[in-house]
C-alpha cells in the first residue's frame, strides 16, 4: 500500500495541525480543571491528528487490493472471421470507414469484417469482399463474439463514465464476450484513483491528480485485449 499525498498535501497537513493545535491548547487551557473537558479535548486531539490521513489511508488501502485484480486476463482465445467492436464511437458515417487510413488498419488486422457503430448509434458492417472493403448499415450486431466496455454508463448528454467501486475509486476496461454461450473470454480491467480531500484542496487547479493501476507510465507495456483473445481466420 503507498500512501500518495504529495508536498504540498503535506504542507496543507502541517497548516493544520498547527492551527487546530493553537485552538486546542487555548480550550485545555479553559476546561482542564474540569474532567469532562480533559476527555472533550483528548477525543478531539485524537480526531485531528487522524482526519487529514482517514481518507487517504483508506482510499490507499483499497486501491492496493483492487489493482490485484487489474491488467488483461485471458481464459480463452478464439480464431474468428471477425467481430463488433461496442467500444468505438467515432466514425461520423458509414462511408467514412472506406477511408485509405481505414482500410489500411482493417488490412493490418486481418479479420474478414467489423462491425462498428457511428456517432448517431448505427450499426455498421464493413466487410472485405472480392478485395474491396465496404460498409453497409445494419439492424443490429450480427457477429458473434462483442469486444465491449466492462462499464457503459453514459449520462443525459452521452458522456461515459467509470463505475465507483470504492471512495474515490473507479473501475473501467473492456471485455469480449461469446453472444452465444454467454462466456467471457477475457476482460481489460483499469482502475482509477482520485487523491484524498487535502490533496482535493489545491490540486483540482493543476489537473486531475488522476492515478491508474495498471499505470501505463511504469512496468510493462499492457497486452491488446483484442489482440490477445481474437485471432483472424489467416
Amino acid at each position: 500500500m503507498k500512501l500518495s499525498i504529495s508536498i504540498f498535501g503535506l504542507i496543507i497537513i502541517a497548516v493544520i495541525y498547527i492551527a487546530a493545535w493553537g485552538m486546542l491548547l487555548a480550550i485545555w487551557r479553559k476546561v482542564r480543571d474540569r474532567r469532562w473537558g480533559r476527555v472533550v479535548v483528548f477525543v478531539a486531539a485524537i480526531a485531528v491528528l487522524i482526519a487529514p490521513w482517514a481518507d487517504e489511508v483508506w482510499i490507499a488501502w483499497n486501491f492496493h487490493e483492487f489493482c490485484k485484480g487489474s491488467g488483461v486476463h485471458v481464459s480463452r482465445k478464439v480464431v474468428v472471421d471477425g467481430y463488433f467492436d461496442g467500444t468505438f464511437h467515432g466514425m461520423s458515417r458509414p462511408g467514412s470507414a472506406e477511408s485509405p487510413q481505414s482500410i489500411e488498419a482493417l488490412d493490418k488486422m486481418g479479420f474478414g469484417y467489423v462491425e462498428l457503430r457511428t456517432i448517431d448509434g448505427q450499426v455498421v458492417r464493413i466487410e472485405k469482399s472480392e478485395g474491396l472493403w465496404r460498409s453497409k448499415i445494419v439492424a443490429s450486431p450480427t457477429a458473434r463474439y462483442h469486444y465491449k466496455r466492462i462499464v457503459n454508463f453514459r449520462d443525459e448528454r452521452g458522456i461515459h463514465h467509470e463505475a465507483p467501486v470504492s471512495l474515490k475509486i473507479e473501475v473501467t476496461g473492456e471485455e469480449i464476450v461469446d453472444t452465444k454461450t454467454g462466456e467471457k473470454l477475457g476482460e481489460r480491467v483499469i482502475y482509477k484513483r482520485r487523491p484524498g480531500w487535502v490533496d482535493g484542496l489545491w490540486i483540482g487547479y493543476f489537473g486531475s491528480g488522476l492515478t491508474l493501476c495498471p499505470d501505463p507510465g511504469r512496468g510493462p507495456k499492457m497486452p491488446s485485449l483484442r489482440e490477445s483473445v481474437l485471432l483472424p481466420i489467416l
